[in-house]
């Protein structure tokens, strides 16, 4: 029995240590390579204001984009409270394996993950999408106005467009997330093309 618990607390500080090894590199990746910080999960305010804006306003959405899915916890959030199906895009590895997981034992079986640069992901689908979830950053988010062709609505999460008019903001009043020094208030900025 001792052995047992031994092995088993060996196990728990292996995949504890493995997790935070492997998000220790995606902090890297971040911070030299898309010179932007890591950002937090969506707040769970955040989601239930997304999930009430798609069921009051989308309810004929059926096929929804999450751009920078991270987890995918969202993406999952939203595909089990909505009539939708959600395509999550993640270009980390790491975290584009755990949602990939997550998704397996999810409840809701209408949520997928795809590891993949989103931006390449809509250069290369013919495919439309009522609904695209993103949290990009304010440098990121502006790119998506190129697909405007590809994206019916537009949520994004805490960053404006500067230059659009969203159709509706919706404060979560929930705290904030830091992007360069900067707070930006938890936030859905909504945009209809």
């Amino acid at each position: 029995m001792f052995e047992f618990i031994l092995y088993t607390i060996l196990i728990l500080f292996f995949l504890f240590y493995a997790y935070f090894f492997m998000k220790t590199l995606e902090y890297i990746y971040c911070a030299f390579v898309r010179k932007q910080p890591p950002f937090v999960p969506s707040r769970k305010k955040s989601r239930q204001a997304v999930v009430e804006q798609i069921n009051t306003y989308y309810k004929n959405a059926k096929n929804v984009l999450e751009i920078g899915s991270g987890f995918g916890g969202l993406a999952r959030y939203v595909a089990k409270h909505t009539d939708t199906n959600v395509i999550a895009l993640e270009n980390m590895p790491f975290s584009a394996g755990i949602s990939k997981f997550l998704d397996f034992f999810s409840l809701s079986k209408k949520s997928k993950t795809i590891q993949t640069d989103a931006f390449k992901f809509l250069d290369n689908t013919d495919e439309k999408f009522d609904i695209a979830l993103a949290y990009l950053g304010p440098k990121l988010t502006p790119l998506l106005t190129n697909y405007k062709n590809k994206i019916n609505v537009l949520i994004s999460l805490n960053f404006e467009i500067q230059g659009l008019k969203p159709v509706r903001v919706i404060d979560t009043k929930s705290g904030y997330v830091i992007y360069n020094r900067k707070k930006y208030p938890h936030k859905l900025f909504i945009y209809e093309f």
